[in-house]
């Protein structure tokens, strides 16, 4: 009998083996046997960088909506302002993760709209599948009732006053009038520059509220290294992602290279990516393209990009200046310097950047009205996604004057000193962004009812990257 129960039991064994073979061999297997692999299966592994076209506006995908709140603050005294990123199809009655995403020092509450791209960047993930459908809170993260003053660098301690009106003020705000998960496990905080420092240090002295913490090329607001990695290690919530990512030409890279490697040193689990480039929009983009894509996601799930870039902890002269896209802050500590290369920026603004320039191309088409126009004269139109450019040209003999309107920027522009030659024509102003002024240049060819023009602002790593250990440094 003995005997016979085991060639039955060896009968069963090898009839539930086949069936488990024949199951994999046409792409399914019982749950029991493959628990490991379809956990392998479904881990996402992120590119080392976005693909070129990110943050191109594409007409066929749903998109987000922006707000601009006002909400009162107690801790300063004053009504104060954020914008609002809405996911496209935005349901009431759904809760919602929640981003607090900060700007650098010089700007204000829209330069994550204008100078960068981050509702064009979540538009094209959450459409893709890439990234979770999530409310972003861009607030203003200079925490004064006083108006800016000519000299930002004299602003630097107001940053880190801002930590007692986002969690005071602002988040109740938010949390009673928006639709969102108010726990840990869905709130993140990061930013860029200054306020990659305001992410990195805010987000580390509360984990107990965030649970997804990041620094962009983190200005020297960063707090030392040696207390951020004693309040992780201290702290009874672990962070489930702490992102730090920086330009590897970018001079403020050393505080963020102190803390990664004193995190490797303590053991800690992070991301460390290393970006090519200064301190420049195109790596704040990229980072948030990355980093959004691991955020309010299970541990794990996502495996984090290697690094492009390489540092290896020398430090860097003449890698604050921007060269491919408008600037939008940095703390002191070292001198700008010039960038290099090209690229598009939505917007104009001034930070700590050097002496770079920010290109931007614009189709722009005639505005057909009840009576004809011809040559320059009249009303124009160029639409970049939701944003909108309007101009208005009135001649006197070889040169134009005019008014330029952003719907992303705040006031109409006068021009005066327009001049034509030929189909080549050329303008420019002086805008104001919190108190600091920056010249705008355009340059263009009229064909038409089309002009095609282009904008200028001018403004007065360790190889590999991904989670927890980094190759060992002597």
């Amino acid at each position: 009998m003995k005997r016979l129960n085991k060639l039955r039991w060896k009968f069963w064994a090898s009839c539930l083996l086949g069936a488990a073979l024949a199951l994999m061999a046409i792409g399914t297997t019982p749950t029991g046997l493959a628990t490991a692999s379809a956990a392998a299966d479904t881990t996402v592994a992120l590119p080392n960088h976005a693909p070129a076209d990110f943050i191109q506006v594409r007409p066929d995908i749903p998109k987000g909506k922006l707000e601009t709140i006002t909400y009162n603050s107690k801790s300063i005294g004053v009504d104060r302002k954020a914008v609002i990123y809405l996911p496209p199809n935005y349901d009431a009655k759904q809760k919602y993760p929640v981003l607090y995403l900060m700007h650098g020092i010089g700007g204000n509450e829209t330069h994550w709209t204008t100078l960068c791209a981050a509702n064009k960047v979540l538009d094209n993930l959450i459409a893709d599948k890439k990234a979770v459908p999530m409310i972003i809170v861009m607030p203003n993260g200079r925490a004064s009732a006083e108006p800016p003053s000519n000299n930002i660098m004299s602003d630097f301690n107001f940053y880190a006053f801002f930590e007692k009106d986002l969690l005071q003020d602002l988040m109740p705000y938010i949390e009673s009038h928006y639709s969102v998960k108010a726990d840990r496990d869905h709130r993140g905080i990061t930013g860029l520059s200054m306020g990659g420092g305001q992410g990195l240090n805010f987000g580390i002295n509360n984990l107990d509220k965030f649970a997804f913490v990041g620094g962009f090329s983190s200005a020297p607001n960063l707090a030392p290294a040696d207390q951020n990695v004693t309040k992780v290690q201290n702290a009874k919530d672990k962070p489930s992602l702490l992102w730090i990512g920086c330009g590897d030409k970018d001079n403020l890279i050393t505080g963020s290279w102190n803390l990664h490697q004193g995190l490797v040193k303590a053991k800690i689990d992070h991301v460390w990516y290393v970006d090519t480039g200064v301190h420049e929009v195109p790596v704040w983009n990229n980072n948030l393209y990355l980093m959004a894509q691991m955020l309010f996601k299970p541990v794990g799930s996502v495996t984090p990009p290697p690094s492009i870039g390489g540092y290896n902890g020398e430090p860097i002269s003449g890698g604050m200046g921007m060269g491919r896209g408008p600037g939008a802050g940095a703390g002191p500590g070292a001198g700008a310097g010039p960038g290099a290369g090209a690229g598009a920026g939505a917007g104009a603004g001034r930070g700590m950047t050097g002496g770079g320039s920010a290109n931007a191309e614009y189709n722009v088409k005639r505005v057909k009205g009840d009576k004809p126009s011809t040559g320059l004269a009249g009303k124009w139109l160029a639409k970049d996604g939701d944003n909108e450019i309007k101009l208005e040209f009135k001649m006197e003999g070889s040169k134009f004057t005019g008014t330029l309107e952003n719907s992303q920027m705040p006031g109409a522009m006068e021009f005066k000193d327009g001049k034509i030659e030929g189909d080549k024509i050329s303008f420019s102003y002086v805008r104001q962004m919190n108190g600091q002024d920056m010249k705008i240049s355009w340059t263009g060819t009229l064909s038409g009812d089309e002009i095609k023009l282009k904008r200028e602002a001018g403004g007065g790593g360790m190889p590999g990257g991904g989670r927890g250990t980094a190759p060992k440094t002597n």
